[in-house]
């Protein structure tokens, strides 16, 4: 039988780019200079830095032309989301499967968006760039397995969504290790910070997990399970109970826990521009 292996150089986009943007110091006088370098050395995402800051989201009426005045217009933590958001997109980009564009892609974006909204929801404003980052990311190690190895992640989404094994068993099953593995060499490949090893090579879906070190790992767990819980990226689950006591395990206050559980909550998501514009690949 062949060794299924995972080339971690194998991506449309340099690694280190990313990991340079995630490290950039934002209390250094040479940010925003350096930050305007990383993302004008790629015209995909520079050209979708402008798109969004010129969308009726952000737009003042004026068009906007240059990276350095988009950054000053949204911010640096903004731009920084956008640009990591745009070379994921390009990551993302390499296939026109439906169920990878469903179940992996609209589902981390829909999870950055809500991971975002918790995050400032629970007092943590100052964190939600890094939420946004951490739900855009979350699901890289199946990103990898699937570009590398689609036919073989074809029985993963056959066994999972046909309710014969969880996600991660399917994996196992079929690839004899997992996304949540190949996630946290990923992070170490690309050299990315250590909360990453968290978001990126753990069971999100473990509610016993210990989350007082990090505020936004309830966020992102929670936003995870919400996208999931909807039919998006998992099988739908009807109960709303269930679905509740399942965020109120992840450490979510009720109050929160019933506005997301309303039926509008992922409607609206959807109808957010960066959704709408970075949706459809």
């Amino acid at each position: 039988m062949e060794v299924k292996t995972i080339d971690f150089t194998k991506i449309p986009v340099q690694a280190n780019i990313i990991s340079d943007i995630i490290h950039l110091d934002i209390e250094s006088s040479s940010y925003l200079r350096r930050l305007d370098d990383l993302i004008s050395s790629d015209q995909g995402v520079a050209s979708l830095v402008l798109r969004v800051v010129n969308s009726p989201l952000y737009s003042r009426g004026n068009k906007v032309g240059t990276i350095p005045l988009s950054i000053s217009l949204l911010g640096y933590r903004v731009v920084r989301s956008l640009a990591l958001l745009a070379f994921g997109r390009s990551l993302f980009s390499q296939t026109r499967d439906a169920l990878f564009r469903l179940h992996v892609w609209q589902h981390s974006l829909l999870t950055a968006l809500a991971s975002q909204h918790i995050c400032e929801s629970t007092g943590e404003a100052r964190l939600s760039d890094e939420a946004f980052i951490a739900g855009l990311m979350h699901d890289m190690g199946k990103v990898l397995m699937f570009t590398q190895h689609p036919g073989l992640y074809a029985q993963v989404f056959e066994q999972f969504l046909n309710g014969d094994d969880t996600n991660l068993a399917a994996e196992q099953r079929c690839f004899g290790f997992d996304h949540c593995q190949v996630g946290r060499e990923a992070v170490r490949a690309w050299h990315l910070p250590e909360s990453f090893l968290t978001y990126m090579g753990s069971d999100l879906n473990d509610s016993g997990a210990d989350t007082s070190q990090n505020p936004v790992l309830p966020g992102l767990r929670g936003a995870n399970y919400l996208v999931e819980s909807a039919g998006i990226g998992g099988n739908a689950v009807d109960d709303t109970q269930i679905r509740r006591q399942k965020l109120l395990a992840f450490g979510l206050p009720e109050a929160l826990c019933d506005t997301l559980l309303q039926d509008s909550f992922i409607d609206n998501l959807k109808r957010n521009d960066i959704y709408k514009l970075c949706a459809s690949l």
